[in-house]
């Protein structure tokens, strides 16, 4: 048995420094009293851990033994298929000393309450007797401000998740953290205790079961049980059934984390991939989604129905295109189409019955382009507010900043008021606002240096636009300040990052691969962190020259443990075939590069045209649009 740690200390300025909040006061006279308070907390919990510790050590004594082994019989048997060995002797402890023969812990907190070393901590000791066994069920962060802890209303800090009994509805604040950190929709049995304050979350007491995107059968055939039980009450339900409750979802407890992935589940996966990268779809939620059915149904249809039914469920959810002819998927599958249709529902079943707890995944993805984006925007409205202000601490600071970004930026100058116009203009959705936004960002200053790149993007004269970016660089370089370090979170240095960029790939293009490769190379030594991603440009001219060693040298200086990125397996592919195309280290390349990103596979076998370098896009891993950038880059070498 092992108990969960409490909290960690935090550190302590000293007296007479700063206030850390910002206030400019000394330490001693602003926050001091308030931490001091704080710290008197935390060495109560770090005494409390210890009693924790005092306990679980020195049980099960003895003269417990006889009786723990008779609960363990009881128990074993109906656990361990399920549970595994381990899992369960943490089980049967559990209920043992805290259930069945709770006594025994009462007995032991109230001698701990007694001893003069635990004054400070005695209230808690003796509001940790009889423990709380609950099957809970996690909730999604929006209902945070309904959840209390269980024994009085309180907000659950940031520390904490939102959960509800299933089987009266009570709602509880759990205390997170490593390794307890559930996602909604999962169930938890387990024991609870709460925090030095009443107000505070619940603390696990010991090992907890999760069961993840449980089976709603589960939950109904506990609910039945319990009323066929004729218990007063559901604490007294848990304490005469404390097999039955862990049994119920026995069956879907979490596997060891060592269990290898059955392999009818990978082959399903890799088929239902490929027939989406055939078709240069990606759909992270559908593969998700297919991924945790499979893991999670307990017959295994074979990998092609399986593959059948995820794209017929993703026909029916509107994630895939509905023109595609099921019937010919379904047969290269080799799959009988009324099966597929039948899996395809539980697929539907099982998405509406987790949905519901899973939060909307954030995309991943970088940006890439030389257009300015909305942030920027945002960005810049907020350096013209602060830019100016004494403000002493970075909290302070901080506070300023918060205040700030909610307040639009009135331009001071003519040069401000064009800069304005001119980010109006790159966002504009509609290009006659655009172009008006333009003009009045060029009458109120000539020499703008983005509203000069904007006008060199639309010209169609090659000489008139080559002097339009020649006039834009100059400008502004004039603003470009090299010693403030990374160069690219400097705002007002970022038109002449941007410029030096386009102008780059307008060589490319044009195949000047030399001049792309100065200009970048120029970019890469101002801004060695590279925001922009100009070493994939710079590498793509490095290969476009053939010189295969300094593009070796800069992809091992950008690429040390990049893991899969897509652009550098490419990358390294190329160098490997432009020097051995038929030797072994380009088919190992090869192969690694597939993995990365499959999708560019098909450019690469087919050769076709390579799209412009794009202005502004978001790429993310491993994906069609990924795919066409490296292409983009790639060509040009092949």
């Amino acid at each position: 048995m092992t108990s969960m740690p409490l909290a960690p200390f935090p550190h302590t300025p000293g007296r007479n420094d700063l206030c850390p909040c910002g206030s400019g006061s000394k330490y001693k006279k602003c926050c001091a009293r308030k931490d001091e308070t704080s710290r008197h907390n935390l060495g109560k919990k770090a005494a409390l851990e210890s009693v924790l510790r005092r306990f679980f050590e020195s049980h099960p004594r003895p003269a417990e033994q006889k009786n723990l082994s008779a609960w363990k019989s009881g128990l074993d048997a109906r656990l361990q298929a399920a549970y595994g060995a381990d899992k369960t002797d943490a089980i049967v402890g559990d209920t043992f000393f805290f259930g069945r023969e709770v006594s025994i812990w009462n007995a032991f907190l109230q001698r701990e309450a007694q001893e003069p070393a635990n004054a400070a901590i005695a209230g808690a000791l003796r509001g940790w007797t009889d423990p709380r066994f609950a099957v809970l069920r996690i909730l999604p962060n929006a209902a945070a401000a309904e959840v209390g802890t269980g024994f009085e209303t309180a907000s659950p800090p940031d520390e904490a998740v939102q959960a509800a009994e299933l089987l009266t509805g009570a709602l509880f604040a759990l205390r997170a953290g490593d390794p307890f950190r559930p996602q909604p929709g999962t169930i938890v049995l387990g024991f609870w205790i709460p925090g030095l304050e009443r107000s505070e979350p619940l603390t696990a007491l010991n090992s907890l079961v999760l069961i993840e995107e449980p089976e709603e059968e589960s939950v109904r055939r506990l609910e039945k049980r319990f009323r066929e039980s004729g218990a007063a009450d559901v604490p007294q339900f848990y304490l005469d059934n404390f097999a039955l409750v862990y049994e119920t979802f026995g069956r879907e407890a979490q596997p060891p984390a060592a269990e290898p992935l059955p392999q009818v589940v990978a082959e399903a996966v890799d088929r239902l991939e490929k027939c989406l990268v055939d078709r240069d779809v990606k759909h992270d939620r559908l593969m998700d989604v297919f991924f945790r059915f499979l893991k999670r149904k307990r017959e295994k249809p074979d990998p092609g129905t399986a593959a059948a039914a995820a794209v017929l469920f993703g026909q029916r959810q509107g994630w895939l295109p509905s023109e595609w002819d099921f019937g010919r998927l379904a047969a290269k599958f080799g799959a009988d189409p009324n099966e597929a249709g039948q899996l395809a529902q539980d697929m539907l079943a099982f998405e509406q019955r987790t949905s519901i707890y899973r939060e909307a995944e954030e995309r991943i993805g970088f940006r890439v382009g030389t257009d300015p984006e909305a942030e920027e925007f945002r960005q810049w409205q907020l350096y013209m507010h602060v830019k100016d202000l004494d403000v002493p601490g970075e909290a302070a600071l901080r506070r300023q900043m918060d205040y700030y970004a909610r307040l639009p930026y009135s331009p001071a100058s003519r040069e401000e008021e064009a800069q304005l116009r001119v980010y109006e203009a790159y966002l504009a959705r509609e290009s006659a606002l655009g172009a008006e936004k333009l003009a009045e960002a060029l009458r109120l200053d000539p020499d703008n240096a983005d509203a000069l790149l904007l006008s060199a993007e639309a010209e169609p004269d090659a000489a008139r636009r080559e002097e339009l970016l020649e006039r834009a660089e100059r400008s502004a370089l004039r603003r470009y300040e090299p010693d403030v370090q990374p160069a690219w979170l400097h705002l007002p240095n970022r038109p002449y990052l941007r410029i030096l960029l386009r102008r780059a790939v307008l060589d490319a293009e044009a195949g000047r691969a030399a001049a792309a490769f100065e200009r970048l190379y120029r970019l890469l030594r101002h801004n060695p962190a590279d925001h922009q991603g100009a070493r994939y440009a710079a590498l793509s001219a490095l290969l476009a020259q053939g010189d295969l060693d300094a593009a070796s040298n800069l992809l091992g200086h950008y690429a040390e443990g990049s893991g899969d990125n897509g652009f550098y397996r490419w990358f390294e592919w190329a160098i490997a075939y432009r020097r051995d195309r038929f030797g072994a280290a380009a088919a190992q390349a090869y192969r690694t590069a597939v993995e990365a990103n499959p999708y560019a596979e098909k450019y690469v076998r087919d050769r076709p045209a390579a799209q412009p370098y794009p202005r502004s896009a978001v790429v993310t891993p491993r994906s069609p649009e990924e795919a066409r950038l490296i292409w983009t880059l790639l060509r040009p070498a092949l």
